[in-house]
């Protein structure tokens, strides 16, 4: 019975170690939406929102390792934050591309929508006027009941 329980205890410990200590992947974190994964108005927004939260995270990180930079006084120290610097510097050009990129998405959406109105009022003046009568009252949003 003793021994069953030390040998379902040492198995139960080496198959959830490595799970509990594994290293959290380098993406992880990052908060920034795939571009497939946005679709409508709102995901853009939000999408926006939390680029902006994260570009003034990175602008704060740049300015206090610049000031460490300035006040380091080895030169390895300076050495290394001027590469950090390059890295956040970087994350940030990074940013501004990707909200470049959203930014497109954003008006792409708008153009889709604007052809979609274009084209419910192409059909409108086709037809006789029974039909285009017909078709006025049909077009009527459900939601709006009142009218």
């Amino acid at each position: 019975m003793k021994i069953t329980r030390i040998i379902a205890l040492s198995s139960i410990i080496a198959f959830a170690s490595p799970m509990a200590l594994a290293e959290k992947p380098q993406w992880a974190g990052k908060g920034k939406p795939d571009l497939e994964e946005i679709k409508t108005r709102a995901d853009v927004d939000k999408a926006q929102l939390e680029l902006e939260d994260q570009e003034e995270d990175l602008k704060q990180l740049i300015e206090e390792k610049k000031n460490k930079a300035n006040k380091a006084k080895s030169k390895k120290d300076k050495n290394k934050l001027k590469r950090e610097l390059e890295e956040l510097e970087d994350q940030q050009n990074d940013l501004e591309e990707y909200k470049q990129k959203l930014k497109n998405k954003k008006s792409g959406l708008e153009k889709q929508k604007e052809k979609k109105a274009n084209q419910v009022q192409k059909e409108l003046g086709k037809g006789s006027e029974k039909g285009q009568a017909q078709r006025e009252e049909n077009s009527k949003k459900w939601w709006k009941f009142w009218e």
